[in-house]
């Protein structure tokens, strides 16, 4: 059974797009000389309408905002940029193709386009989880708010009392729950969500979808530490903290470089290496000054030789459902650092082994956490096997989780919305 799915990313393709853009990228890679079993069609914004063959079975499709947020000046800062029209009716001749919708973004113009067409014609409408939203949505509220009334009095008024910022993220946590009503099937990436969506639809409809790894791709033996001196000006001789991601609040950068400030004060040598963009970055560069570098975006196939040349992963953001750079990280050898809120916190099999959790986001607790390890270089070089070794032993690939995850769900709620459908009478499709 050949099962056709449109998979509906609110997101931008570009080349700089964050990891839920980069996950269906390798999905759609791994559903590649699968053609008797799946025809996949990803669904990205774009500047323009266009076609993107990547195989016989597999494509991608650009389709243009209706309402994007680029629009709106006081949303130029956030990590990706999608549309927020209700609906966009121009999708529907692509949504009648497929056999299944899947959505990545409920709450947005693709996601809801997709819930409507799906009840107007008893099409098999899945979803999966892969941003928090509502944890987003009060951050950026919050930023929106300062922008307009600054930090004083004002805001404190409309913040913290009457709570905006977490009305905001109320509202649209009841929006989730009241889309995963309508769904056959939800995805969700870490055991919390899960347990959040079990609760209103049952934990037959419910599962975890684990992220794949190219295990012979990022590997230790990418390292290269001269390489790094020469493109990037990093010294060689001095502990090297890595931090991949948007240099943005949603990802607490600021509380690592004020951990390697406080660790610098303390005598102790360090050296922060940032991949990425984002509006934090002069003030990290004031910060830091020589003791950091900054390379910018780097595309994908870079990133191995950058991880497995670090000495240490550090990565206190809180919004993550998942984290696929702990994972990337891990199986670089490299041993990791994370928040123990978010998704990131599920990815170390043993605290203190193969990586450490820290509660909170006091800069002083991460740089208690990182200089023992600064300081003893058996420890790290023990960790960085261990978090290798669980990647190599219990981590799949990226077909893996295809097939075994979501390849038997698609066709399974494909079969069953045609057996329902095949009973529907004229007067069931007024």
């Amino acid at each position: 059974m050949v099962v056709s799915v449109g998979v509906l990313i609110d997101l931008r393709l570009r080349s700089e797009a964050g990891g839920h853009v980069k996950c269906w990228e390798r999905f759609a890679e791994a559903a590649i000389g699968l053609e008797d079993e799946v025809d996949l069609t990803l669904h990205f914004l774009g500047e323009q309408e266009e076609e993107i063959i990547i195989a016989k079975n597999v494509r991608y499709i650009r389709h243009r905002a209706r309402f994007g947020t680029d629009r709106l000046p006081f949303l130029k800062d956030v990590a990706d940029q999608t549309d927020l029209a209700n609906l966009n009716p121009k999708l529907y001749p692509y949504l009648a193709k497929h056999d299944v919708l899947h959505t990545t973004h409920q709450l947005f113009t693709f996601g809801k386009t997709a819930l409507k067409f799906a009840h107007q014609n008893h099409k098999p409408l899945v979803a999966s989880i892969h941003t928090d939203v509502p944890r987003y949505t009060e951050i950026y509220t919050r930023q929106v708010l300062q922008k307009f009334v600054g930090k004083g009095l004002v805001y404190q008024l409309l913040a913290e009392t009457f709570k905006i910022p977490q009305q905001r993220r109320q509202a649209m946590e009841q929006q989730l729950k009241s889309y995963w009503h309508h769904t056959q099937h939800v995805w969700a990436s870490q055991p919390e969500d899960y347990d959040q969506v079990a609760q209103i639809i049952g934990t037959e409809r419910v599962s975890l979808l684990p992220r794949g790894i190219d295990k012979m791709w990022f590997h230790p033996d990418k390292s290269d530490r001269q390489q790094l001196q020469q493109t990037y000006g990093v010294p060689r001789d001095v502990p090297l903290v890595l931090f991949v991601g948007r240099l943005n609040p949603c990802k607490n950068v600021m509380v690592v470089a004020e951990a390697l400030r406080n660790l610098l004060i303390q005598g102790i040598e360090v050296h922060g290496l940032f991949v990425g963009q984002g509006p934090n970055q002069s003030e990290i560069q004031t910060m830091l000054g020589s003791a950091a570098t900054f390379t910018g975006w780097l595309p994908y196939p870079e990133l191995a030789s950058i991880y497995s040349s670090a000495d240490l992963f550090v990565f206190p953001s809180e919004t993550e459902t998942y984290g696929n750079v702990v994972v990337e990280a891990k199986a670089c050898g490299l041993p990791v650092v994370v928040s123990s809120q978010g998704g990131a916190a599920q990815l170390i099999q043993r605290e203190g082994e193969d990586g450490i959790h820290v509660q909170g986001n006091d800069p002083q607790e991460w740089a208690k956490a990182i200089a023992p390890l600064l300081k003893d270089t058996s420890k790290l070089k023990s960790m960085g096997q261990a978090a290798r070794r669980h990647i190599e032993t219990t981590w799949p690939s990226w077909q893996e989780v295809l097939v075994q995850e979501l390849l038997p769900v698609w066709q399974a709620v494909a079969k069953d919305s045609g057996v329902l459908i095949k009973g529907f009478g004229k007067a069931d499709l007024v």
